[in-house]
């Protein structure tokens, strides 16, 4: 199946498999509230090349299972304990335990085919229960509902890891739901697919869509629905049009009729496929189309026998007897009739440098009501609001606790050591300027921050803006999407500059498009806290970050293929550890290539960027052996500084300021040689071959 637009599917790469996140990391199955539709991220996040790369996983655990009986006297239940993470910032989006609730039972309508329901269709019992845990990982009591206050409620995919940051059970024993605000494109929801990585597993729903009373009573709670089926290992019943086969390609259930394309409106004789024997209409009222609502009541014995294989497989934890038991979601299971109180807290920068602020989130279980709070070394000192705001002065290691209360019950979370504030060394000073053309990779104090472990930021020998290398990223192969790679800079003394109006961050760029209605995205971050916060100053994508055609092949930029950025820092003047990062979201884009990145000193002087504008320069002999006159034509005055290369781009010699008009070759290897001179901005290279 191609990428289906407009959906931005993430494998909740993350909430991947998307969670950033991917992210990935930007499998994200996204769905639609009652009258109208929601964006999606599944098909985005998610294309075939990376679907059906597990697809003979599932294939295997359907052979082995084989079928599973209808007949519900020979079934059991499978029950799945299910964790909801609220993250709100006090709005509507704080949603009631009733509303939580309501969405829960409508999970059990749809996959239950209960009498009486909206969800009693012409579909099967999937033979799969819901349930709020009633015991944490460490085996407390709660209702199975975790709050949380973070700036995080508008929700960016890319972002998803930051969610898990912030609370994640293990997925597998839990289902972790997050429900949020707003999902950036004006998404409903996403999910994760089955074989994704642990710490990317879970679901995201907008909090108008999350079930159907309170924020959600406009909705039919089915979006949640949707993306279950997709964690169970269901595709969209339109995956890859009519196809070929109705069985073996498509959503790979034999029993769903191929659909050319997702159906918006409840139109029962519509029929867009006519390649399946019996020819019959398009299921729009399966819950993996996209039609409302209202309209959907139905999976089929053929995506019951999927779901019951994963849960077989895959999944078979947790709906094991022994998970059941530790997460309290077995009969056997008592719960008091009021949970305590469990105090708990985290902040997202517990490592930070003197001066910064740090925000403390109650996560506690069973609604604390009032909190009094204990920083030593911080400022404030104590607090009794929910999340305090503390500031540390000093470097050190530093101590929180919490005393969290509910009225009937008090809890206490003390946490030695948990933040260190660490004095940071003054940045480099300016000018800064980095080529990458020394073939090492990372230099310079550079960072590569890659996430999901996957194809990130490297040396490029294809093409660059001033010879021979840059930096690239492989988005045309890279299909964690939705998550982020980081380019991180040494830290900056941004106060060593000549201070002007042109403090300005200069770099070039090039980037091409696999697909119009598709794109990566480069963002420039900037951090005046030693990383711990940052904030965007510059963000392409789609055509305003595209300098060549779109095109299905690896992107190779031509010397005319490369863009320009110019950022102004001069806000940023006092800063003695500016952090500057590059970040990509890859989205099944194409290659992006970054190079000549400079920081100048304020003062307009020119460029200092080197351009591929050739010195007056001869290498004499060529070929050689021994040793090569460099023969400077005309009366260029400038020092000249040279380096030499292999044909892989390794630096074999550096020679540094020339002194003398000779080259000394003893030691090189011989074969093809790369010889770079540079000097005020111009730079010349030459192949020189050293015979033996």
């Amino acid at each position: 199946m191609g990428k289906l637009a407009p959906c931005f599917s993430f494998f909740f790469m993350m909430m991947t498999y998307g969670f950033n996140i991917l992210w990935p990391y930007q499998s994200a199955f996204a769905q639609t509230p009652t009258k109208h539709l929601s964006l999606c991220l599944f098909d985005s996040l998610y294309p075939s090349a990376k679907l059906y790369a597990v697809e003979p996983k599932f294939q295997k655990l359907l052979n082995t299972h084989q079928l599973i009986p209808l007949k519900r006297d020979q079934e059991t239940f499978n029950t799945i304990p299910v964790v909801v993470h609220i993250i709100h910032n006090g709005g509507a989006e704080n949603i009631s335990k009733t509303q939580i609730e309501r969405q829960i039972a409508i999970l059990n309508e749809d996959f239950g085919k209960l009498p009486g329901t909206p969800g009693e269709g012409k579909g099967v019992d999937t033979r799969v229960r819901f349930r709020l845990a009633k015991l944490d990982p460490f085996g407390r009591c709660t209702d199975g509902i975790v709050r949380l206050n973070p700036p995080l409620t508008n929700h960016q995919p890319a972002d998803r890891s930051a969610l898990k940051n912030l609370s994640f059970w293990n997925p597998a024993r839990y289902l972790n739901i997050y429900v949020v605000r707003t999902i950036s494109g004006g998404v409903g929801g996403y999910a994760s697919f089955p074989y994704a990585p642990p710490d990317e597993d879970g679901v995201v729903v907008r909090h108008d869509l999350f079930g159907d009373s309170g924020t959600a009573a406009a909705s039919g709670g089915r979006t949640l629905t949707h993306e279950v089926g997709h964690w169970f290992g269901l595709y969209h019943t339109f995956s890859n049009g009519c196809g070929q086969d109705t069985c073996t390609g498509g959503d790979f259930v034999c029993d769903t009729p191929p659909v050319a394309a997702p159906n918006y409106s409840c139109n029962l004789n519509g029929n867009s496929c006519s390649n399946d024997l019996p020819d019959l209409p398009d299921q729009v009222r399966n819950y993996m189309d996209y039609t409302p609502d209202d309209c959907k009541n139905m999976f089929t014995p053929g995506q019951k026998n999927r779901i019951a294989a994963t849960l077989k497989g895959v999944r078979s934890l947790i709906v094991s007897a022994s998970n059941l038991a530790v997460t309290g979601c077995d009969s056997a299971y008592v719960r008091p009739l009021m949970c305590p109180v469990a105090a708990d807290f985290i902040t997202l920068t517990a490592q930070v440098c003197p001066g910064t602020k740090v925000y403390f989130m109650d996560r506690s279980l069973n609604t604390a009501t009032s909190w009094q709070w204990s920083f030593p070394g911080g400022t404030p000192a104590f607090s009794i609001l929910p999340n305090p705001t503390v500031t540390y002065a000093n470097p050190g290691s530093f101590s929180a606790e919490l005393i969290a209360s509910n009225g009937n019950s008090t809890d206490t979370l003390q946490l030695n050591n948990y933040i260190q504030v660490s004095k940071p060394q003054i940045g480099l000073p300016l000018p800064f300027m980095i080529n990458f053309d020394d073939g090492a990779f990372p230099a310079q104090g550079i960072r590569v921050n890659n996430p999901d472990f996957n194809l990130s930021w490297g040396l490029d020998t294809l093409a660059a803006h001033s010879l021979p290398y840059s930096v690239s990223i492989d988005n045309l192969r890279n299909l964690n999407y939705g998550t982020r790679d980081e380019l991180v800079l040494p830290a900056l003394d941004l106060s060593s500059s000549r201070v002007g109006n042109n403090l300005m961050l200069n770099f070039w760029w090039a980037y091409a498009r696999s697909d119009p209605n598709y794109s990566d995205q480069l963002v420039v971050q900037i951090s005046k806290d030693c990383g711990a916060n940052y904030s965007n100053v510059w963000s392409k994508s789609g055509d305003d970050l595209a300098t060549g055609p779109t095109q299905t092949t690896p992107f190779v930029p031509n010397s005319t293929q490369w863009n320009k950025a110019s950022v102004r820092l001069f806000q940023y003047k006092t800063e003695q550890q500016l952090q500057i990062r590059f970040v990509n979201v890859t989205d099944g884009g194409n290659r992006l290539y970054l190079d000549d990145i400079q920081i100048n000193d304020g003062i307009t002087t020119g460029t200092r960027e080197p351009q591929n504008l050739k010195l007056p320069l001869q290498l004499i002999p060529n070929p050689t052996q021994k040793q090569v006159l460099v023969h400077v034509k005309g009366n260029w005055s400038e020092p000249i500084y040279c380096k030499v290369y292999d044909g892989f781009g390794r630096l074999l010699r550096n020679y540094g300021m020339l002194t003398a008009p000779v080259l000394d070759l003893i030691g090189l290897p011989v074969g093809l040689l790369f010889v770079r001179f540079e000097s005020t901005g111009r730079i010349a290279i030459f192949r020189l071959i050293k015979g033996s």
